[in-house]
């Protein structure tokens, strides 16, 4: 595959960049966070040029497990990345999102698949795997700051600060995003689910009740965590286990159900 290269090099910038990140905040070291965020950076430019080449440059993209769980960390990423450009500065989240986004794309190189494409995608399949993975990129990193938000608040009951808590966003803080992320990922998973029941014909047919049914079972889970958290101002410990009982669903309904069909039964939810 020509972007196999492309995708070695930034496994490899993410998990430098990973490395000094972690040293940066041992020491304390802004300069080094800086140069940790620069081979981030990097890294993302090399698997964003690896995405267009697999989505963009050939004839018709493939669309199974292992491209999309790639397309997926590099939304994840960026969005850690462009957070810099605001008041909340959240790119110590990458000490968890680095490392598997190097994972991811180890998988990507070696995991065997049975390649499916759409050579024909209409508009309405387009609006819903785009809505699709921009949800499961919004969410499965609320589910990142979730784990942050656990970590701090087990941390600050103990009253024992570990110099990577300290170094940190504030916990209100890292529950606000926490719950923009889950609102804006909210909204994607709505509009992939309408589209989903508008645009795919037959899901009984297609092998995607299962998908389907856990998609809804998400939707549902963060539907009642952001009206718990508008009516009745839920956070702490109960907003952490909803939000990672969510994320679980959602892996389980967007690449669990692809894994079992592509990878065991080697079929696809065309057939």
């Amino acid at each position: 595959m020509p972007h196999d290269l492309p995708l070695i090099l930034a496994a490899a910038l993410y998990l430098v960049s990973a490395g000094l990140l972690y040293r940066s905040i041992g020491k304390r070291s802004r300069s080094l966070q800086q140069v940790s965020f620069g081979f981030a950076v990097a890294g993302v430019l090399l698997h964003g040029f690896a995405q267009y080449t697999h989505w963009f440059a050939g004839s018709v993209p493939d669309v199974s497990l292992a491209p999309l769980l790639s397309l997926c960390a590099l939304v994840i990423i960026v969005l850690l990345l462009t957070s810099t450009l605001s008041e909340k500065r959240l790119f110590t989240a990458g000490l968890v999102a680095l490392p598997l986004a190097a994972i991811v794309l180890a998988m990507e190189l070696v995991i065997p698949h049975q390649p499916f494409t759409l050579d024909k995608m209409s508009t309405g399949i387009g609006v819903h795997l785009v809505s699709s993975v921009l949800a499961f990129g919004l969410l499965s990193i609320a589910g990142v700051y979730a784990f942050f938000v656990f970590v701090i608040d087990h941390f600050l009951r103990r009253h024992h600060l570990n110099p990577v808590v300290r170094t940190l966003p504030p916990l209100e803080v890292l529950e606000h995003l926490l719950f923009q992320l889950i609102t804006a990922g909210f909204l994607m998973l709505t509009l992939s689910l309408g589209s989903g029941i508008i645009f795919i014909n037959d899901i009984f047919a297609q092998h995607l009740v299962h998908k389907t049914i856990l998609s809804i079972l998400t939707w549902l889970v963060f539907g009642v965590l952001l009206f718990g958290r508008w009516r009745y101002g839920w956070r702490g410990s109960l907003a952490v286990r909803m939000t990672l009982a969510g994320v679980v669903l959602l892996v389980l309904s967007y690449f669990g159900t692809k894994l079992v069909l592509e990878v065991i039964l080697g079929r696809s939810w065309q057939s």
